[in-house]
């Protein structure tokens, strides 16, 4: 006995689950191809540069705010440097910060804030390495030093 081909409605389900197939096959291409397009032309967002953004209109500021804004950052800054020496152990958690005032180094991106307690005044010096001052891993301790010229931390590099 020979046995013959499928039937007609077998073949139907079968065309059925291959054009299926070809159109998600189709459909996920065409959302890969979105995607990719999205991330390749989508207008990207400017971060703030050290409290001053880069719009047309945060440039149209008054002096006095630019100068908040610029006060806020070296606050940020600042306390950031002064928590992370806390948290080493190198500072009394009491400490403070003793200015809202920032001194510049010959090295790019390193600053020098003033932090003190009732009986110690301390420079604690500090690497920018990216803007976002939220970020705690932005600004690197360098070192802090005691102001009779005691050494209590300097980084290694």
């Amino acid at each position: 006995m020979s046995q013959q081909g499928p039937d007609a409605a077998s073949q139907a389900r079968l065309r059925r689950e291959w054009q299926a197939a070809i159109a998600t096959v189709v459909v996920g291409f065409v959302v890969a191809i979105a995607v990719a397009a999205y991330f390749t032309w989508a207008p990207r967002s400017t971060e703030a540069n050290y409290g001053e953004e880069a719009t047309p209109v945060a440039q149209q500021r008054t002096p006095e705010a630019r100068d908040q804004a610029n006060t806020q950052a070296v606050i940020a800054l600042c306390s950031s440097a002064l928590n992370t020496a806390q948290s080493f152990g190198i500072m009394p958690r009491y400490s403070k910060l003793a200015s809202d005032k920032l001194e510049t180094t010959n090295v790019q991106g390193r600053y020098v804030c003033l932090a003190a307690t009732d009986v110690a005044k301390y420079t604690v010096a500090a690497d920018l390495v990216c803007r976002d001052l939220r970020d705690k891993r932005c600004v690197n301790l360098y070192s802090v030093t005691r102001d009779d010229g005691t050494v209590l931390y300097q980084r290694q590099g």
